[in-house]
């Protein structure tokens, strides 16, 4: 039997989204999919439940929980709203706690600076361009992880440089420090 039964995810008609969502049902959850417009989500499934709504609106996120055991963030920002991670972070730690939802996974970008990172010069350059080019967006991402930090939700961060479209699989490193 799954543990986690439910899935919510935020950012289900974004590129990382629009594939988290068809692994999910391909592999027999639920899924509460939020979107800003449904008509960008292509998948159909009896087991996709479609909320429509806006990731910084504490209700909606309220409402995507409800009932949800887990939930996924794919969301990003953009220029016109580079505060979108951390206010939509920050609705889902209370409406978490508010309906009991055991875990949470964002999937945020390298640039964001943690204790125990161990970013080597590459990655230090290419951080180092993005924070000069997009400052308010890495600082938003930055925020979020903190509130994060600072919560008793028991979460991941996936912090991917790229994502790409494609069926291949890879090998991936990860690391729990």
């Amino acid at each position: 039997m799954k543990q986690f039964k439910k899935i919510a995810v935020l950012g289900g008609t974004g590129k990382a989204g629009r594939y988290v969502i068809k692994r999910l049902l391909e592999k027999g959850y639920q899924v509460k999919a939020l979107t800003r417009n449904p008509v960008k989500l292509t998948q159909s499934s009896q087991s996709l439940e479609i909320i429509p709504g806006d990731a910084r609106d504490a209700e909606t996120i309220h409402l995507l929980l409800k009932g949800s055991d887990a939930v996924i963030s794919t969301i990003g920002p953009t220029l016109k709203t580079p505060d979108t991670c951390s206010i939509a972070t920050g609705h889902v730690i209370e409406a978490a706690k508010r309906n009991h939802t055991k875990r949470y996974i964002e999937l945020a970008g390298l640039a964001i600076d943690t204790p125990t990172d161990r970013k080597g010069f590459k990655t230090k350059l290419v951080v180092s361009i993005m924070k000069l080019f997009v400052p308010t967006i890495i600082a938003d991402r930055q925020k979020a992880y903190g509130l994060l930090s600072s919560s008793d939700l028991d979460w991941t961060l996936v912090r991917s440089s790229m994502v790409e479209l494609t069926d291949t699989h890879r090998d991936i490193k990860t690391s729990l420090s």
